[in-house]
């Protein structure tokens, strides 16, 4: 599965674009690709199609929100398996990643040993809310959120009593 934080703008001073891809296996998720980067909508639209097609996403996410309700309308149709998602009312930024923290550290989320990406990616969460951006924070609370509520989610958790 994939899950996007849209930017509005491309510009040096606005926040990033950032796609998390994860992948789902005996209640254990892993983070497998992290893609950022700020681009203008029509560069993003055409990212998320890539990629979504790199990684065979069988489901993304997308914020409904901003430049990401924009996404989801001119998405359905071309791309299977979009996913609307609303943060949960009245929890802001810190909350969902406190939320996502037992997650962490009961060990149910695996990073890959190296990427390209991998330094910036810790650095954002371990430093989080003190950090300059927060995109790839609030993709991965996003894809967390989502993983944990889904229907194969409870499917194990009823089944592991």
């Amino acid at each position: 599965m994939q899950s996007w934080d849209t930017a509005n703008k491309a510009s040096e001073l606005n926040d990033y674009s950032v796609c998390t891809t994860w992948g789902e296996l005996n209640r254990q998720f892993y983070l497998l690709d992290v893609f950022r980067q700020r681009l203008n909508y029509p560069d993003l639209r055409r990212r998320v199609e890539e990629l979504a097609h790199r990684h065979a996403a069988t489901t993304i996410v997308i914020e409904d929100r901003a430049s990401g309700t924009q996404l989801l309308q001119d998405l359905r149709g071309s791309i299977c398996g979009l996913r609307a998602y609303t943060p949960p009312p009245g929890a802001d930024k810190v909350m969902r990643l406190h939320a996502q923290t037992a997650v962490f550290e009961n060990g149910f989320v695996f990073l890959p040993r190296t990427a390209p990406w991998l330094t910036a990616y810790v650095d954002e969460i371990i430093s989080f809310p003190g950090s300059r951006y927060d995109d790839q924070v609030d993709s991965t609370t996003q894809a967390l959120d989502y993983l944990r509520s889904s229907n194969t989610l409870a499917i194990w958790e009823r089944l592991a009593g």
